[in-house]
């Protein structure tokens, strides 16, 4: 995703790294497609098989692995032919949370199995996905156990979305755009289905003039109306971009392990709406601050968020907005990169 490219980018910018990056090109959920640029260069995963994987893996003598697809047997296949390599640092990225399901129990019991037989690190965005770590025998301090667990893995494009913030607070000055917008995937998972009933009812409850938006592609059937706009999918720059028309972000998941796209927006300045499925409103979302936080499913809960919004006044949603814009300073890609590049300052591993 382009967000991940922007963490990439500081890797070469304040490291010094050159970045390979072996990408699914099929079955792909969204219609991006990287570009090489200076020293990140791409490689389609459908070119490689296992010996010809780890041939280029080998060629490149790389200080860190990083795998981010463990459903890829071949990846795993790799990233266990280096675990123990001196010199080479192998990490596991996740936003999983821990729920403490019985797959999830089972996963614990035999996760030197599933995790640490070929992961050293683990890399983690937030709170909830600590302790899913945690339980799979990572530890937060290193030699505490045989994997340690490392912070801000995901986060936003700072150069794309911070840099319209300043832009978007002066021209709401004039008049606050008066809309909900719902950025991401158009499916069940997402909550969209919920959004939409939650809004119709608001407004046919209440005397209002606030619109809808819905942007994305999916295998929902959603359909513009008189107070509801769909719009295609678009790129995080015309996201950005369109920001500045935008008046409330609102991400109404029923399944969200984290959320890039709350760290998007509040860089950008917009208050938020979400469920408390979402990871990201641990550290991003302050309670009537910057938003609301409602019981994921509860199509009540979410019209009483949504009604404080529409009741807000133009100088309480712009005092919102400059608390996303605060919160979302704990994160950037500048912060990703010097973390996971920290890991090899870490003491040699035990001999086990």
């Amino acid at each position: 995703m382009p967000y991940t490219i922007s963490v990439m980018r500081a890797l070469v910018s304040r490291h010094g790294a050159t970045v390979d990056c072996v990408y699914w090109d099929k079955k792909k959920r969204t219609p991006f497609s990287p570009l090489n640029e200076d020293g990140i260069t791409f490689h389609k995963r459908s070119e490689y098989d296992y010996a010809s994987l780890k041939k280029f893996v080998e060629e490149r003598k790389p200080c860190i692995i990083y795998v981010v697809g463990r459903m890829d047997k071949l990846y795993l296949k790799v990233a266990l032919q280096f675990r123990c390599r001196s010199g080479v640092r192998v990490v596991s990225g996740s936003d999983n949370q821990w729920t403490g399901s019985l797959k999830q129990r089972l996963a614990a019991a035999f996760s030197f199995l599933i995790y640490r037989r070929y992961f050293e690190f683990f890399w983690v965005p937030g709170r909830r996905q600590s302790l899913f770590a945690q339980k799979m025998g990572y530890a937060e301090k290193r030699g505490d156990s045989d994997g340690t667990i490392i912070n801000h893995l995901l986060t936003a494009d700072t150069a794309v979305f911070g840099a319209v913030y300043e832009r978007n607070k002066q021209a709401k000055r004039n008049r606050y755009p008066q809309n909900v917008v719902f950025a991401g995937r158009l499916t069940a998972s997402k909550g969209v289905d919920l959004l939409v009933a939650a809004f119709n009812e608001v407004k046919a409850e209440y005397n209002n003039d606030w619109q809808l938006i819905l942007i994305g592609a999916g295998n929902m059937d959603a359909k513009s109306s008189a107070h509801v706009t769909v719009k295609d999918f678009m790129t995080g720059e015309e996201l950005a971009a369109d920001s500045i028309n935008w008046g409330v972000f609102c991400l109404p998941s029923r399944v969200e392990p984290w959320g890039v796209v709350i760290h998007e927006f509040t860089m950008a300045g917009l208050p938020m709406i979400c469920s408390d499925a979402v990871g990201a409103a641990d550290d991003l979302v302050v309670e009537g601050e910057n938003g609301y936080i409602f019981a994921s499913g509860d199509k009540q809960a979410l019209k009483i968020a949504l009604m404080k919004m529409i009741a807000k006044s133009d100088e309480e949603l712009l005092l919102m907005s400059e608390k996303s814009h605060e919160l979302s300073k704990m994160q950037s890609p500048e912060i990703a990169a010097d973390s996971l590049m920290s890991i090899l300052d870490y003491p040699g591993r035990s001999e086990k």
